[in-house]
């Protein structure tokens, strides 16, 4: 592999300096790979009181989800389940209130008809001691037992961050003999990742971050923070943006990875494919848009500058992995302060400009249903409304 310093992103750099300077984060961590070159980039203190590196420990939030689809997939190449499996089939509690006809790919595209139980629940901010992760698994699982569907299964999208795959966990290990989280924590050893599902105890000040948010953004980030920190499939993740990176590289490479095929070229192709096309044709909803099997696929939500093959998924309002096959390109990166909704889709269209214009990329965006929006880091603070 090339020399990572071959890399240059002079616009990113500016881009980034001038965000922190106006304390729209306090910290950036970026890893980018394109044409077989790789260049890790970290700026910004990780809001600690030290310097944000490479290899300080962010939360991937959602942005981990596309962890859980290659975990299916590789379940689905095994023959051990099919898109069209019942839940209850595997898990036979996971029944009544309209749950009966939810299938794996009502999960993977939240689809379910269930509003997200889970982040319903009263964190009262997040305070005081939690009981041992075995008991909160437990009442978890009883909690989304008992929640009836609120549409018929495949027809609506409800974005449930929490719920879809704390199920498709269970679901994926009760046909392994597995544990809860085994099945990310087993790809990321099959993929050499040092990602963790929750946040390790005992860690210095110096290698984890603590997220700062907007005035507006303080209740959900109190909500997030509790959500991450547990060990909870596609919420619970932390680890640099290189090993996010790297799940993206082996999504790029059609489920190659080290010379070893991880999941089929086909799947791969299955799950990046759209597989729900979204209710809204010409605005961009943050509850309902084009989804695969655990991938965001529109460009409008992950860049306007990305091709109509790009996919990936973004987390927390802090992060976001984004693949873009047609010009051999994956990008994750966090960002250390939670905006609004508008704002992070503003920041993100910022920081895709920016890097496709440092690699000379072509400009060939497809995302021409939404509002078209000013991405400048002006305006991205200054935004108001959705788009």
């Amino acid at each position: 592999m090339p020399d990572v310093r071959a890399m240059s992103l002079p616009a990113v750099h500016r881009l980034l300096e001038a965000e922190m300077a106006r304390d729209i984060e306090t910290g950036v961590q970026l890893s980018v790979a394109q044409g077989g070159e790789r260049v890790d980039l970290a700026l910004g203190h990780n809001g600690r009181g030290h310097p944000l590196t490479a290899e300080t420990l962010v939360p991937w939030t959602c942005s981990s989800k596309p962890v859980g689809a290659l975990a299916f997939a590789r379940a689905w190449d095994a023959g051990k389940l099919d898109l069209d499996t019942r839940v209850s089939a595997v898990l036979p509690e996971f029944v009544g209130g309209g749950k009966d006809q939810i299938r794996v790919r009502d999960l993977l595209t939240h689809t379910t008809g269930m509003d997200d139980p889970v982040m319903a629940l009263d964190t009262d901010g997040g305070e005081g001691e939690l009981p041992p992760y075995d008991e909160i698994d437990g009442l978890l699982w009883g909690l989304i037992c008992a929640t009836p569907t609120e549409a018929l299964p495949g027809t609506k999208m409800i974005y449930n961050p929490v719920t879809n795959w704390f199920v498709l966990d269970r679901l994926l290990n009760t046909v392994s003999g597995a544990e809860a989280g085994d099945s990310y924590r087993d790809l990321f050893a099959r993929l050499g990742l040092g990602a963790v599902l929750g946040l390790p105890d005992g860690l210095r000040d110096d290698q984890f971050v603590e997220v700062a948010a907007s005035e507006d953004e303080k209740a959900g980030l109190e909500q997030m923070r509790l959500a991450s920190e547990l060990p909870l499939p596609g919420v619970g993740v932390w680890g640099p943006m290189r090993d996010l990176c790297g799940v993206g590289e082996v999504l790029l490479a059609k489920g190659a990875h080290d010379g070893t095929q991880v999941v089929r070229p086909s799947t791969v192709e299955a799950i990046t494919a759209t597989q729900w096309p979204s209710a809204f044709r010409r605005t961009i909803c943050t509850t309902d848009f084009p989804y695969g099997l655990g991938m965001m696929t529109h460009p409008a939500i992950l860049g306007r500058r990305c091709s109509f093959r790009v996919f990936g998924h973004a987390g927390g309002n802090t992060s976001t992995l984004l693949v873009d096959p047609l010009v051999d390109l994956v990008v994750a990166v966090y960002w250390n302060g939670r905006l609004n909704d508008v704002k992070t889709i503003l920041r993100r269209y910022a920081l895709v400009r920016a890097l496709y214009d440092d690699l000379g990329l072509p400009a060939v965006s497809s995302a021409r249903a939404g509002r078209q929006v000013d991405a400048s880091p002006d305006s991205a603070d200054d935004a108001e409304g959705r788009p």
